[in-house]
């Protein structure tokens, strides 16, 4: 189809040589903007002590036999007597959660090698949060006494965590500032602000576990210090002194 407009070509091609020049200025102006923005990368960290002040502790009551009815009712028994007796030590139930009862079958092997079916094994666990740590030593001669047979994962906590980190967090911006401007007095130029911050670690649960507890043994707690740390990595802005 021919057009009639003896300008329509002259009039598109200066069309698109416009659109061609404004989206080269734009992408100079973009290049020439983010070339001359200087900054100055450093990392920081820091760290804050914590004594652990508070503790979980997973208790395991298990029974074995043929009698599978009677065996639930014993750990049910043992169960309810062991969560009253933490009531009665002010321990509230949000920090006592119990798992649904588990049943396996128990074999043994014979004199000719066969495996054969001998009874079962029935058993419930209980996690238990501990508020105070003077609590831990009274707590495990309680369970032990009420037929708990095995005391595991012993994790010792901070339960200030996220407060200790912030903190931790703010004396790694300042070792971080600390040592951009002692680079940028090297060098002779300026801090002049920050450009960004990446956070490089996370606030994440102090913990200590202890070995596996059974009736036999009656450990002191004995927690120790741990240490909460932070990590940044920060850009600063920088300008000539002149």
């Amino acid at each position: 189809m021919k057009h009639s407009d003896p300008f329509w070509k002259p009039t598109l091609i200066l069309t698109v040589c416009l659109a061609l020049l404004i989206s080269f200025t734009s992408f100079a102006q973009s290049y020439s903007a983010s070339d001359n923005t200087h900054g100055l990368r450093v990392s920081g960290s820091a760290s804050v002590s914590a004594v652990p002040d508070q503790a979980s502790l997973t208790f395991t009551i298990e029974q074995r036999g043929n009698k599978l009815s009677s065996l639930k009712t014993q750990v049910d028994q043992y169960t309810t007597a062991l969560i009253d007796d933490l009531r009665q030590r002010d321990i509230p139930d949000r920090n006592i959660r119990s798992y649904q009862l588990n049943v396996y079958p128990q074999y043994d092997t014979s004199g000719d090698g066969k495996r054969e079916q001998s009874g079962f094994v029935v058993m419930r666990s209980l996690e238990v949060t501990l508020p105070s740590l003077e609590l831990y030593d009274q707590i495990i001669d309680l369970a032990l006494a009420q037929g708990v047979t095995r005391v595991g994962q012993v994790q010792f906590e901070v339960s200030n965590q996220q407060q200790l980190y912030q903190q931790a967090l703010q004396q790694a911006f300042k070792n971080a500032r600390q040592k951009a401007t002692f680079i940028a007095d090297t060098a002779g130029v300026i801090i002049d602000g920050v450009l960004r911050i990446e956070e490089q670690s996370m606030s994440q649960p102090i913990m200590m576990q202890m070995a596996e507890l059974d009736t036999r043994s009656k450990s002191p707690s004995l927690p120790g210090e741990q240490q909460i740390e932070a990590r940044l990595n920060v850009i600063f802005s920088i300008k000539n002194t002149n």
